[in-house]
Formats: C-alpha cells, sequence, structure tokens
C-alpha cells in the first residue's frame, strides 16, 4: 500500500491534465486532487512555471496554444516551434477582451454586464449574476492571497456609482463595497489593469472636490480588505496607457515606439515614481510591414513579450533589456477556418494572457456555466 502522503507528492508533480485525469483512479485520489490544500499547493508549483497562453477564437470554437514555460532557453535567440494546442468549446458571446490571467483564472466580459471566470486548464467557465442597475461596466479579477479568496471588481465607465463586488463560491451575491470613493473607469482595453500582492490596479476618472471638472488617477483597491487607494500619476503625460508587473512593482507604460519608457510605483504610501527608459531593437528581427504590439511583462524572466502575427502564423518577441537580447517563438498549427478570421481581423480573434499557469481551482459552485 502506498503512503497517502507519497501519493500526494507524486500527484502534485503531475501536469495539471494528468491529475485530473487521475481522478477517476479512485475515490481516494479523487478526494486527495480537490482538497484545498493540494490545490494550492498545486498553484504554487505551477507559478513557477508561467507561460504566454494564446487563444484563437472563431465564432463556434477557440484553439488553445500553451507555450513552452517563459523561462526556457533563455540565453537564445530562437526557440523550437510551438504545434501544441487544442480546442475547446469556447464561451459564446462574451469580450475575450478580458483581465490578465489571475493564477490561471480569466475574467471575460471586459465591459459587460455579462460576466464569465474562465479556468482554461480545466476546461470550466461560470457565469457571474448580473450586477443590478448596471449597463456599462468595467470588471477587474483579484486574488487574496491571505484568505485565498478570488474577487471580481465592477465598476462604472459612465456614470459615478458606487463600486460592486463579487467573491467567488457558492451562495454569493454582488455587495456595494462600502466607503468607497465614487469614480468611473476610463475603460481603457489594453493592459487595463494589473493584481499583485493582494490588490488590483486600474485607471479611473475621479471629479474633482465635488465640481464637474475631472481628473484621471490610478486606482489601487485591496482585494482582502476591499479599501480604495487613489494613487497620483506622473507628472509626464502618457501616449499609452498599460500597466504590467515589472519585478513585482506596479508600472505605466508611457512610451512604446523608438524606444520603450515607463514608469515604476517604488513606494505606494509616499507615492514615489521612477522612470525607465529602453532602446526598442528589432531591427532585421521582423518584417518591417508587420505591426509589433507590446502585450506584457514576464514575471520570472524580466522580459517584454511582443507579438507579430500574419494569417499562417503567430510569433512571439521575448526581449531583455538588461541584456540586450532577443529571443523568437513561432507558434504553428492555425487552421483554415481560423486562418480566414485572421485575414480579417487579426486583434479581435487572438488573444493573449502572459505569464499564466495551470490551475485546478474548480468553478462549480453553483453558477450558470
Amino acid at each position: 500500500m502506498i503512503p497517502t502522503d507519497l501519493i500526494h507528492e507524486i500527484l502534485l508533480r503531475l501536469p495539471a491534465k494528468s491529475a485530473g485525469r487521475f481522478r477517476c483512479v479512485s475515490k481516494l485520489w479523487s478526494s486527495i486532487t480537490t482538497r484545498p490544500d493540494f490545490i494550492s499547493s498545486f498553484g504554487s508549483r505551477s507559478s513557477t512555471q508561467l507561460c504566454l497562453l494564446v487563444c484563437v477564437r472563431t465564432s463556434k470554437k477557440c484553439r488553445i496554444f500553451n507555450s513552452i514555460p517563459q523561462h526556457d532557453h533563455p540565453d537564445r535567440t530562437s526557440n523550437p516551434h510551438v504545434r501544441e494546442s487544442y480546442e475547446i468549446v469556447a464561451p459564446k458571446f462574451y469580450h475575450y477582451h478580458g483581465s490578465e490571467s489571475v493564477n490561471g483564472l480569466i475574467c471575460l466580459g471586459a465591459f459587460s454586464v455579462n460576466i464569465i471566470v474562465w479556468n482554461p486548464t480545466i476546461r470550466q467557465h461560470v457565469k457571474l449574476p448580473q450586477p443590478s442597475e448596471r449597463l456599462f461596466v468595467c470588471n477587474f479579477l483579484g486574488y487574496d492571497p491571505v484568505e485565498d479568496k478570488y474577487k471580481v471588481l465592477c465598476i462604472s465607465i459612465c456614470r459615478y456609482q458606487d463600486p460592486l463586488v463579487f467573491t467567488l463560491g457558492p451562495r454569493e451575491t454582488w455587495r456595494v463595497c462600502g466607503n468607497s470613493l465614487k469614480h468611473v473607469s476610463t475603460g481603457t482595453l489594453r493592459g487595463k489593469s494589473i493584481c499583485i500582492n493582494g490588490h488590483v490596479y486600474y485607471e479611473a476618472i475621479l471629479r474633482v472636490d465635488g465640481t464637474f471638472k475631472t481628473e484621471e488617477y490610478r486606482m489601487s483597491f485591496d482585494v482582502r480588505y476591499e479599501e480604495f487607494n487613489i494613487i497620483r500619476k506622473p507628472a509626464e503625460a502618457a501616449l499609452l496607457k498599460f500597466f504590467f508587473n515589472y519585478n513585482g512593482k506596479v508600472a505605466w507604460l508611457c512610451s512604446d515606439f523608438s524606444y520603450i519608457r515607463f514608469w515604476v510605483l517604488e513606494d505606494k504610501e509616499k507615492q514615489e515614481w521612477s522612470q525607465r527608459r529602453f532602446i526598442r531593437p528589432f531591427p532585421g528581427l521582423v518584417d518591417p510591414n508587420v505591426y509589433l504590439r507590446l502585450r506584457g511583462f514576464t514575471h520570472d524572466t524580466c522580459e517584454f513579450i511582443y507579438t507579430e502575427t500574419t494569417s499562417k502564423a503567430i510569433y512571439v518577441l521575448y526581449y531583455d533589456p538588461k541584456r540586450n537580447r532577443i529571443r523568437r517563438v513561432k507558434y504553428e498549427g492555425v487552421q483554415d477556418e481560423e486562418e480566414d478570421f485572421l485575414k480579417n481581423n487579426i486583434e479581435e480573434y487572438i488573444h493573449y494572457y502572459p505569464n499564466h499557469c495551470e490551475s485546478l481551482v474548480s468553478l462549480e459552485f453553483g453558477g450558470r456555466s
């Protein structure tokens, strides 16, 4: 008889797909892999194997490309092609311009009261109840590492209303955040929010001293205590508005043309920002007629992630500013139906989620899936 502790350790080292499959072996194995402590330990391990999740969506399906871990082959300028992919029945009628991947969970429905939380690893999604008296909203997914809870924050984008919050779990409902500042979200799509150390950062508009004059601010939402804090933006006006995690600190992208320029929030309490600036070197590596777009920043290798997409393939470039090195990954396997969609509107049907990890968190808690 194999000791239960040993079975636990063996299952913990398996990929999520295998761990899920082995639930059918016995009641013991099923109970082990569905325990909260196992799911939490599995998440901690998989967080060291971050990857870029790529979703190619058509009208009927969604193809998921799982890349090799972001930290693999950091010293090479060219990586093996990524051919591994699988199809799922995609959640329909939802904006895939959702939140970032938060410990493997993604919030879809960025500008809709139809909100879905999605776990691509175990192919589960749950539809949240519609927030009452809300028509045009922006939704953010956050995680509280102390109490191990996920929450969705709902902010209006056109009316100064109290923010709403929903805790993922059975018998939960939307709640009004007490003692919160009434504000609206700017509603930007790309890089519109980020969750770092139990805080969600996003851009908001507040009225100045009770007047009709408005001003843009960075907002911080404490997921555990459900408290809001205003963070004043740097004095420099930004051409781009893009949040990303820079070495565990919130960063705000200002420019991404001939060079990359961004601000890093060094001290949240004192609201002190410092500026970073790197040259953007891609000569001779990409087709000059193809547009490169910044998608984020890797947490583990400290590289900027750029994408270069054609109707035949998807290319990802990882730029390490400290080493001044670039490595390129090609995603193969785009099918005929997907190719037609990509020819017409690439940005609408292809979506990137950097720093994604496998998750066994179940979304079967009574929502409508």
